[in-house]
């Protein structure tokens, strides 16, 4: 194999707590990620000059050391040996907004692992490249992994959630930007935050339970974040008809749960002219080959 083409799915917070903070200064998180259709497209091919070279459509995007592809796809050729004398060429179609807590960057940098371990004949289980993801960003795991599950510790402790349907959904991105590190700040200033039962839901998530689900939406970062741009992104999807909508990550991305297909269509309809919106469902996979 010479050459493999990935699509690298987005993911959404239906339920993010923050538990705890550890000594090295990384939060303890407990969250449900599940995989939607918004994909940035991957094309990975062995060359013959020694290196990682990256190409993307998107200025904005970091072509070195400091892209996340680079990072992970250098980690596992590392850890095998074979980095100085492997050519790897990358080509990037961005779809996934930036900035905006869908795990563009993970979901990147797992299909990098994944791409790295086929290309090569690796021969890398899952839990090895689960390993590797973890070290190079708190998303990746799951990326790897895919589908619904709880994401636990800095997100490597993965457990299946069996959702048997499919949401339907609208994502705002508004301009605004939100920093993550500002946001765990503000957070960790907060004398008494709210807390929610995770446990509840996976219940609704198992029962295939659209209004459940929608109810107990939550995210710890809600708590901390008073912006006009995702407020209002919120009250149109409401607006739209979802039965519910919540930023997702540290924002700032807004997602909106139909009842039916139809009715997210209609709703993106009504508010693509007005926003920057996406028409998409839930995947049960994070990675695949095209």
């Amino acid at each position: 194999m010479k050459k493999i083409t990935l699509k690298a799915n987005a993911k959404i917070n239906l339920f993010l707590d923050i538990t705890g903070k550890r000594n090295d200064g990384f939060h303890e998180l407990e969250s449900v990620m599940m995989s939607v259709g918004i994909a940035d497209i991957l094309t990975f091919e062995k060359t013959d000059k020694a290196g990682i070279e990256i190409i993307c459509d998107r200025d904005d995007i970091p072509l070195n050391d400091k892209n996340i592809i680079w990072k992970a796809a250098k980690a596992l050729l590392v850890k095998r040996g074979i980095y100085e004398k492997t050519g790897l060429r990358v080509t990037v179609k961005k779809n996934i907004p930036s900035q905006a807590g869908m795990g563009g960057g993970s979901a990147d940098g797992a299909a990098a692992l994944i791409a790295v371990n086929k290309l090569f004949g690796l021969n890398a289980d899952e839990s090895e490249l689960i390993e590797i993801g973890a070290k190079v960003g708190a998303d990746v795991p799951f990326c790897i992994r895919g589908g619904c599950c709880v994401c636990q510790g800095i997100g490597e402790k993965l457990s299946d959630i069996l959702f048997k349907g499919r949401l339907n959904l609208v994502v705002i991105k508004p301009d605004t930007a939100i920093s993550t590190p500002a946001a765990y700040k503000a957070y960790d200033g907060l004398s008494e935050p709210a807390h929610k039962s995770v446990t509840q839901m996976v219940t609704a998530i198992e029962s295939n339970d659209t209004e459940l689900i929608s109810e107990r939406l939550f995210n710890a970062f809600d708590l901390i974040t008073d912006n006009e741009e995702i407020n209002n992104a919120k009250s149109a999807l409401i607006e739209s008809g979802a039965k519910g909508a919540m930023m997702t990550g540290s924002g700032s991305a807004v997602f909106g749960v139909y009842e039916s297909k139809q009715e997210a269509e209609n709703a993106y309809l009504s508010l693509k002219d007005r926003f920057k919106a996406y028409l998409c469902e839930s995947e049960n996979i994070g990675v695949e080959e095209i």
